[in-house]
């Protein structure tokens, strides 16, 4: 690839994008309070889940594939709209002789794979609860403390994993002694085998129980329970109803009903335990009929390149990541253009989510983009989380601002409340048929999530991208949670700060958590972007994350880029920055699987760390302006 100048990709025009233009009605509070709707409604749709596209698209595309994933061979298999529509009834119908239903979920262990979409989508169909949970929970817990936490809010009448000996630890608690298991591989005695729930006989009678559960189904049902833990590792059920499935579905046919002219690719490793990846990625999939490849990759050391493989031979028609995936397909795109050939060729949009996107990551991959197809590709995102269905405010036009994340969609309410300091900051609130009815077995968490008015509370800020007109979209503006106060009583807007050092540090470090609550000055810990910082000189070429955080040229180098951003003020400015070479835990809470780093817990876990940071003579290897 060549190498273009730094402007060449600020001005090249944007591969055109099919979203409709939706603008948003204003009403105006006297206490300053915004409330912001979209000035359309979302179309209906007849299908009562996602599910309920797949007869449609097993007629129509009946041999085209529904899913693709990579066998131990690194081999694609793969399962056509048919095949996918029969299994669905055949499993949909084994659950239900097993007892299934409302009242008995069926909680789920392992991580994304084709059986688990057929589980998934069969359940749905017939009306039985799924709790997709984190595999690091039985995996990687030694005491599988949020495992037993979801057991009590959701004890499962059965339990699904791709693999029972993966799984033989958290298989064996009390809590599960008594429990149906359903496994794909290495099946032990008691165990329901997976083949044996696909070789059950479609009987008349089985058909018409599969269709009678169907349509009994009601809204208020719930279809899916995702848990998020927040900042105190304790899970927190979020059930989702077939109600909030349809808003969703009804949003995607407002937003992007032009995916059904012709069967769209993707390819997506996001974690179905989690609404970005097991709502929205996997629901796009099904209710546009699309073929939807497994990624076995993850934005980590030793994953990414799984992702890099499956991108060179998979042309997506969208691709959605997390930005640190980002960060790091930057520079892959930058050195292969095999895989930028193959990234750029068919891909309409790119689509973010978890975190914000740093400036530089955005320029780097457009200058990609522009060198290999001589336009570039627009990135969309928006504002939503686990309680609100993955939905609530898109950007869905080209952006200057990397993190605006658009208005209200149709169906979303947003109320936006002046935050103190007169800096043009709004707390953000949601209301709408996507968001939740209140977390499970915890009455009083569920009242203090939800404002007077029934907006749920996000606590997000998010600012106006043009004051005097709403209709420019809002730019994220951090985790209302996460600033704090430095000494002299200044406010430091963590999310803001956080992301100005990406980009003055950029590309030498991947993630950073920001510090000075009860100091006079901000600091920060971070973790060295491992490929950047081995080319600073030839001899770091070969050296690990712990030699490098400490080597003088890459300290130098931090130093020198923390030198020329003095000035901004005590709330804006780093002072002295280290290095880290222990990932974030995910056990601990540092990092959820979408590659948000959880400040608040990151700094209480690394305390030392930060007494070292604030020592009156700081080590060496700690970058430093004061």
């Amino acid at each position: 690839m060549t190498t273009l100048m730094a402007d060449e990709s600020t001005v090249a025009p944007y591969r055109p994008v099919r979203f409709p233009e939706r603008r948003p009605t204003v009403e105006r509070r006297a206490d300053g309070t915004l409330v912001l709707r979209s000035s359309s409604l979302p179309p209906d749709v007849a299908q009562k889940s996602f599910a309920g596209f797949i007869p449609e698209w097993a007629e129509r595309r009946g041999d085209s594939l529904a899913f693709c994933q990579r066998d131990e061979n690194g081999a694609w298999r793969s399962l056509s709209w048919r095949a996918l529509w029969l299994q669905v009834q055949t499993v949909a119908a084994s659950l239900l002789d097993m007892g299934l239903g409302q009242k008995r979920p069926l909680v789920l262990l392992s991580g994304n794979s084709i059986e688990q979409a057929v589980l998934l989508l069969a359940a749905e169909y017939v009306g039985i609860p799924t709790a997709p949970v984190s595999p690091a929970y039985s995996t990687l817990s030694k005491n599988f403390a949020r495992l037993k936490g979801v057991l009590e809010l959701v004890p499962p009448a059965a339990v699904y994993v791709q693999d029972s000996t993966q799984f033989e630890r958290a298989l064996a608690l009390t809590e599960l002694a008594a429990t149906p298991v359903i496994a794909v591989r290495n099946i032990q005695p008691q165990q329901r085998a997976w083949t044996d729930l696909l070789a059950t006989d479609l009987t008349p009678a089985r058909i018409a129980a599969v269709a009678t559960a169907h349509a009994a189904i009601r809204e208020s049902d719930t279809a899916r329970i995702l848990f998020t833990s927040g900042s105190t590792g304790t899970p927190k059920g979020v059930p989702l109803s077939y109600g909030n499935f349809k808003a969703v579905a009804s949003y995607y046919a407002d937003n992007l009903g032009w995916l059904s002219e012709s069967q769209p690719v993707f390819l997506d490793w996001l974690p179905w335990h989690h609404g970005l990846g097991g709502v929205l990625n996997i629901g796009r999939s099904i209710q546009f009929g699309a073929t939807h490849h497994i990624d076995d990759g993850r934005p980590l050391p030793g994953m990414i390149e799984r992702t890099v493989r499956n991108l060179r031979e998979v042309s997506p028609t969208i691709f959605t990541s997390v930005p640190s995936a980002w960060a790091v397909l930057a520079g892959e795109l930058e050195r292969d253009p095999v895989l930028a050939r193959s990234l750029f060729a068919n891909v309409q949009y790119f689509g973010y989510g978890g975190a914000s996107l740093p400036t530089d990551v955005s320029r780097r991959i457009q200058r990609a983009a522009v060198d290999t197809v001589g336009e570039r590709i627009v990135f969309s995102t928006g504002l939503a989380c686990t309680e609100t269905s993955g939905m609530g405010t898109y950007c869905g036009w080209a952006s200057a601002d990397v993190g605006n994340i658009g208005g209200p969609v149709p169906g979303s309410e947003v109320k936006l409340l002046p935050l103190a300091g007169g800096d043009g900051r709004y707390e953000i609130r949601m209301r709408g048929a996507n968001v939740f009815a209140g977390y499970i077995g915890n009455p009083a968490l569920t009242a203090a999530a939800f404002d007077d008015e029934g907006f749920f509370r996000l606590g997000d800020a998010v600012r106006l991208a043009n004051p005097d007109d709403p209709g420019q979209g809002l730019l994220f503006a951090g985790r209302v949670v996460e600033d704090f106060k430095l000494m002299n009583g200044t406010w430091v807007q963590t999310g803001a700060v956080r992301l100005d050092l990406l980009d003055l540090c950029a590309p030498l470090i991947s993630d950073a958590v920001i510090c000075g609550h009860d100091h006079d000055f901000l600091a920060a810990l971070a973790w060295p972007n491992v490929a950047a910082c081995r080319r600073l000189a030839p001899e770091l070429a070969e050296l690990d994350a712990a030699a490098l955080a400490e080597h003088p040229v890459v300290v130098a180098a931090l130093r020198e880029r923390l030198a020329g951003n003095q000035g901004g003020g005590a709330s804006r400015t780093i002072e002295r920055l280290m290095l880290m070479a222990e990932p974030p835990s995910i056990d601990a809470n540092e990092i959820a699987e979408k590659g948000y780093v959880n400040q608040a817990v990151t700094r209480a876990r690394r305390a030392h760390l930060i007494e070292q940071l604030y020592c009156t003579e700081p080590a060496a290897h700690i970058a430093r302006v004061r």
